[in-house]
């Protein structure tokens, strides 16, 4: 036999056990399970991409409802602070430390978690982180947390007069009126105290000689709440003006409605 011939059959011989190899019955579960992780990673990386797609609408809505109260003239200079809960988790976007509303960009905004602790953002946090953060751990239907320094409002709880549903549209949303949480210095746990206390039965709250906090099932509920409140305080106010301090009182707007 030639060298050429030996080629030949060294050849066959290198295919067929070749063959063998590729064809083996132990081999062949390895194809699905190579498709059953990629797979598995596909839908992570779509989840993930949902994720942070619904995180930067967030952001955005967040940054929209602040130009609202700072156009209103709710959150003067950078004071006010405003939250939204990330959905499904245990962590929220707030308001940095030093940002003025109207100067609020979406990549200002930074993550914590429930605990106050910071996981994501460059700025630094607000005071106020431990207020919010004590409000979504009491009530876990809460999405949205607005507090602001609406001057009406604000002015009732320097003047220790709670906010009453004077107008009967607005028994929907403060049925009992806006209470007055009692003084303690902003950006302490004993404010975050005294207003997850208050914040189990209302969904608005004064803070006497600081401004008012609301509540909602969004941010935008939040918002909107904080505004009627304001507005239910320039109402009040006027109307006691005109009619004197003891002609409105809860019992005489319940009485009137039938409730």
């Amino acid at each position: 036999m030639s060298s050429a011939e030996r080629g030949k059959v060294s050849v066959a011989e290198c295919w067929k056990l070749m063959c063998s190899i590729l064809f083996r019955k132990d081999l062949k579960p390895s194809k699905p399970k190579v498709f059953s992780n990629c797979k598995f990673e596909t839908e992570r990386l779509e989840e993930k991409m949902m994720n942070e797609t619904f995180i930067q609408d967030l952001r955005e809505r967040l940054v929209k409802v602040g130009r609202e109260i700072y156009t209103r003239g709710f959150v003067p200079g950078t004071v006010g602070n405003i939250s939204a809960k990330i959905p499904n988790t245990d962590t929220i976007l707030i308001k940095p430390s030093g940002v003025s509303m109207g100067a609020l960009k979406p990549e200002d905004l930074a993550i914590v978690d429930l605990q106050g602790k910071q996981i994501q953002g460059e700025l630094s946090l607000s005071i106020e982180t431990p207020m919010h953060t004590a409000i979504y751990r009491t009530r876990d239907d809460i999405q949205g947390v607005v507090h602001s320094h609406a001057p009406t409002a604000t002015a009732f709880g320097v003047a220790g007069i709670q906010i009453l549903p004077i107008l009967i549209e607005m028994f929907h949303f403060i049925p009992n009126g806006v209470p007055i949480v009692p003084f303690e210095f902003p950006g302490t746990q004993e404010l975050a105290e005294v207003v997850e206390k208050k914040i189990k039965d209302f969904d608005a709250v004064i803070l006497e000689n600081h401004g008012i906090v609301t509540v909602g099932p969004s941010i935008e509920d939040a918002c909107n709440l904080n505004i009627m409140v304001e507005e239910c305080a320039k109402t009040q106010f006027t109307a006691t003006l005109l009619a004197g301090p003891n002609a409105i009182t809860m019992e005489k707007i319940k009485e009137k409605f039938n409730l």
